[in-house]
């Protein structure tokens, strides 16, 4: 863990929130090698390395529950498509909840991961992502036709243009404004997915139940946040105390 700024992760990028646990790993070995080269003193670096597991053994973690409404599958105008695509159409992915905390302190991670969002069997992947602010994001097509995705949505509006598989690299998108985005397949309507922009490092999604979990949140007040489409939020304000779980149900709205 970088000292004095824990990244929260979560225990299954399907089951529970996901996490960039992997950026915490990137910036700490940068900072000790940093330090090396400012101190030369292996003493320093010592010194980190004794104090990650006391600062790892004094954090907290929150579970939850965001209530996610009973949704029927709508059916897949399939027809419409009939002698134009070379593959089927999958089931849509389940809808998920956006979960993610904010406090003055906290910020997006310096250097925000590289995140893919396929497109597969005429759908996205995943019904929604949450990325830190600064996150690039890939967006292959692994179909044999033609995609084109885009989005109106305020924080970042884009449009990608016609692509297929064979496009090498895939196109990528810079999110470097906080906010919530709906995207679309200008070719394909029934395809939809959300990305929810964040400036903090703790954050995640639900599983399709609702459910969630975030771990190694350093004690403190934080505001708890989850959305789960533009008009549907929910807010909560909690405290993490050390080695304990700090457990919240959000009501129906």
């Amino acid at each position: 863990m970088i000292p004095f700024r824990a990244i929260g992760f979560c225990r299954s990028p399907h089951h529970a929130a996901t996490s960039n646990i992997s950026q915490i790993q990137s910036e700490l070995v940068e900072k000790v090698v940093l330090r090396i080269h400012r101190t030369s003193s292996w003493f320093c670096v010592l010194a980190i390395c004794l104090c990650l597991p006391r600062l790892l053994a004094n954090t907290g973690s929150i579970q939850g529950q965001v209530p996610l409404p009973e949704t029927d599958e709508a059916a897949i105008p399939v027809e419409k498509y009939r002698g134009k695509i070379s593959g089927q159409v999958a089931t849509a992915p389940p809808l998920v909840a956006a979960v993610w905390l904010e406090a003055p302190h906290l910020s997006a991670p310096a250097k925000p991961p590289v995140v893919t969002l396929p497109q597969t069997n005429y759908q996205f992947v995943r019904s929604l992502i949450v990325i830190p602010t600064g996150t690039t994001v890939l967006f292959p097509n692994n179909d044999s036709d033609y995609h084109n995705i885009y989005s109106l949505s305020r924080p970042k509006r884009f449009d990608l243009g016609r692509y297929k598989k064979s496009e090498n690299p895939a196109p990528t998108v810079l999110f470097d404004k906080a906010g919530f985005l709906d995207l679309h397949c200008e070719i394909h309507d029934h395809m939809r997915a959300r990305i929810r922009v964040v400036d903090s490092p703790y954050f995640g999604t639900t599983d399709a139940k609702g459910q969630f979990t975030l771990t190694n949140i350093p004690p403190g007040t934080y505001t708890l946040h989850a959305q789960l489409d533009r008009k549907t939020t929910w807010k909560q304000t909690i405290v993490v105390q050390k080695k304990a779980t700090t457990r919240i149900t959000f009501p129906k709205s």
